[in-house]
């Protein structure tokens, strides 16, 4: 009976990747002993994955950082000692703001990654209230560039899960079955009701073994150029929506132009997909309403081509009459009963003069403040004046905060904030990071980590946070594409040790630097401001009330808001473009000065760019796919789930394999002009015998952490291999390219 009085259950949104599972924590005289999927929560209904689950290891973990250290040695060393947290806060406040008197805000940046929960969000209110338009962040590769280019064409983003009555789905450059695991249950649902699956992969994925019913395998990089394809057999053969390109698109005349120059038989030239299989698979698209094409993570990995394979999704979407309709993509604006984004965020106590200063705003303007300006024009109005939510906008150029450090062009960048990130494994060209974050002219280095991580290792400070059972957790956003939504998780525990929530990290060093009036006194009254207008409708009096009852909200999915009459105006809505229209020929990408229409551009670095290059580099190599039980860089202390997967793979052909003398499972060299690696050869028929494709994410924990090993960053990571130099990244938005590229492959005993 003891143990029964004290026990509990409570609600919490699981952060062990992006999609914010409903998960129910068994907690037991204090400690947590059982988490297990919520079966109503709409986005998981009750099924969690094994990264889920480990997460009470994660939080009892003997290696998890549990008290502030300062650095004593020279980085990379080892060498630290315990520092209280006021300790620290005060010196790094006092650091900052030398170095702000110094040599202006504009010389500390910053870097994220997934934001595990809401880092992200506190981090950017920090940078634009101190006054540096400098955060970077990898959604200039994974998830939010592509969110950035929706908002171009038409206003908003668009759904990324299968709804009823989907006809036709198309997952491209995704293996949701991998990436998404939580709700890849959903697709197989779907695909026993009958809706029929396109998968676009190079490779022969798990995704496409249990689901296509047409399997493209285009040339790695080539997706663009397929999808312009598919662009020229739906306009000829006039198989798109004439009411709708003629209401509601802009430009149409224009694309009719660009389009021809992309005919099904000049494509399969380009992607090794034969012209018959382009033009079925497109007719399958375009005649099965409603259908929808699902975001897949590679395509925002495309370097040169990221805007234009995005761009081209956008417009079949739109001509095909399935946007912004139930079982195709509906748009996914912010949700309108919530205080999201900039008023969170205070973008716009951000003066002008700084925002000009922002790293790589004159190279990639989509991406930066002058994109995200003219987005927001259109967009507040329509979006409750509200706008659409920043968060991980407008960023600044991620390589260009590394150049600033090295170079000091076009000024200095002196500290630099690393949150949520470990920018030595995720981000691409780890040997350049890795000079930044060792350079002289870094004069302040902090990090804020669960764990003693290789960037962490280069660290002066470095502050423990706490993961998602010891804080409350807030989502608004979309649930899979349902409408804009708000979800609440209950904090599980208390912080252990000396913990700290990421809010508690920020809010710290915004309060000693002159930010105490925009930072609320913790994080529960954060959410309770973020859910407010929620709150009052529901009769609810906080956010860990709306958690307990509530749990989530999402109103009626409303189809075609384009249509909707707008009472001040008496006219229809439209969208949340500068012409009102679904933008063909983008007016924003136009006036930033770019090609307003999407096209194709060889990769810089393939057998067919460089077929020099490619006879001492004959493999083309593909990196950043994302695979169970692993999220980007994290998770590889985990003891359960390194049992699952305990080394870093390198899939290769077996026939290619046989050539080499490499077998299964043997160490291999995997070389480029950048550097050499080894992984793990895993040998599969599901890739072809000239491709390579590495494992993204990697480091090793049990191995040394003082520099130069930093725990095999430079050993099993595949970003020693990849660029990330201007001529490798998207004009438009800075996107950099994670494949294709040339290398070779050969056994580590014939290396050593």
């Amino acid at each position: 009976m003891e143990e029964n009085r004290n026990s509990e259950v409570r609600r919490a949104l699981c952060f062990g990747c992006w999609l914010q599972a409903g998960v129910l924590a068994t907690v037991e005289n204090g400690k947590v002993v059982k988490l297990k999927g919520e079966p109503d929560h709409p986005v998981n209904k009750g099924w969690i994955c094994e990264r889920s689950t480990a997460f009470i290891e994660h939080l009892y973990h003997e290696d998890r950082l549990n008290t502030p250290w300062k650095r004593t040695g020279k980085r990379g060393e080892g060498k630290w000692k315990e520092i209280s947290w006021e300790n620290a806060l005060d010196e790094v406040a006092a650091r900052l703001e030398q170095i702000r008197t110094e040599s202006g805000a504009e010389a500390v940046a910053s870097v994220g990654g997934t934001g595990r929960g809401f880092s992200e969000m506190f981090k950017v209110r920090f940078m634009n209230l101190f006054g540096s338009p400098n955060h970077a962040n990898a959604g200039q590769w994974c998830s939010v560039v592509s969110r950035q280019i929706h908002a171009a064409v038409y206003g908003a983003g668009a759904s990324r899960a299968v709804k009823e009555p989907c006809k036709c789905a198309v997952i491209w450059g995704g293996n949701p079955a991998e990436a998404f695991a939580c709700i890849f249950p959903q697709h197989i649902k779907a695909k026993r009701k009958g809706t029929r699956y396109i998968v676009i992969d190079p490779k022969y994925s798990e995704t496409a073994a249990r689901l296509a019913d047409h399997w493209l395998r285009l040339r790695p990089g080539t997706d663009a150029a397929l999808a312009l394809g598919w662009l020229n057999v739906i306009v000829e053969e006039n198989l798109y929506d004439k009411d709708f390109v003629k209401n509601w698109c802009h430009g149409f005349d224009d694309l009719k132009k660009r389009i021809k120059q992309y005919p099904p038989e000049k494509v399969a030239e380009i992607t090794r997909v034969p012209p018959e299989q382009i033009v079925q698979t497109a007719r399958l698209y375009a005649t099965s309403n409603p259908a929808s094409i699902i975001w897949g993570v590679k395509t925002d990995m495309q370097g040169v081509n990221v805007t234009g394979i995005t761009q081209a999704k956008c417009i079949l979407r739109a001509i095909t009459g399935n946007l912004d309709v139930i079982g195709g993509d509906m748009l996914s604006g912010p949700c309108e009963k919530t205080n999201y984004g900039a008023l969170m965020e205070h973008m716009e106590l951000l003066p002008s003069e700084q925002r000009k200063k922002q790293l790589g705003a004159g190279d990639h303007k989509l991406w930066c403040f002058p994109g995200y300006e003219m987005v927001q024009e259109s967009a507040k109005p329509y979006w409750y004046d509200k706008g659409l939510s920043a968060g991980f906008l407008p960023g600044c150029h991620e390589p260009a905060v590394w150049t600033a450090i090295l170079d000091q062009q076009p000024y200095p960048v002196r500290a630099l904030i690393c949150g949520a990130c470990n920018p030595l494994i995720a981000y691409p060209n780890t040997k350049r990071i890795y000079e930044a974050l060792k350079s002289d002219n870094l004069d302040l280095s902090i990090v804020a980590e669960q764990w003693m991580t290789p960037s962490a290792m280069l660290a002066d400070y470095v502050f423990p946070i706490t993961n998602w059972l010891e804080h409350p957790q807030m989502y608004t956003q979309t649930f899979q594409g349902s409408g804009s939504a708000a979800a609440m998780g209950q904090r599980v525990v208390p912080p252990l040790c000396d913990r700290r929530s990421d809010f508690e990290f920020y809010r710290g060093l915004g309060v000693r630097l002159g930010q105490k009036q925009y930072w609320r006194q913790s994080l529960e009254q954060e959410w309770d401001y973020c859910l407010e207008p929620l709150l009052e409708e529901l009769n609810l009096k906080s956010s860990e009330e709306f958690a307990v009852k509530k749990r989530f909200w999402s109103p009626p999915a409303v189809e075609k808001r384009y249509e909707q009459i707008d009472p001040e105006t008496g006219k229809p809505r439209g969208f949340a473009t500068p012409t009102g229209k679904v933008e063909l020929h983008s007016t924003i990408l136009e006036k930033l000065g770019y090609d307003p229409l999407p096209g194709y551009t060889e990769p810089p670095e393939t057998p067919v760019s460089q077929p020099g290059l490619a006879k001492k580099y004959p493999f083309i190599l593909i990196t950043g796919a994302r695979f169970r039980p692993m999220h980007h860089s994290e998770h590889r202390q985990i003891r359960s789930l390194r049992k699952l997967y305990p080394y870093p793979t390198a899939e290769i052909n077996p026939e290619t394999a046989r050539q080499l003398g490499i077998g299964e499972g043997e160490w291999v060299v995997i070389e480029t002009l950048r550097g050499k690696i080894k992984q793990k050869a895993k040998l599969t028929s599901r890739i072809l015998p000239r491709m390579v494709e590495c494992q993204h994410g990697w480091w090793l924990p049990e191995e040394i952490g003082e520099d130069p090993t930093l725990f095999g960053a430079f050993e099993v990571n595949v970003n020693v291999l990849t660029p990330d130099s201007e001529d490798f990244c998207d004009p438009a938005t800075g996107a950099v390219t994670f494949g294709p590229l040339l290398c070779r492959i050969y056994p580590l005993k014939k290396y050593t």
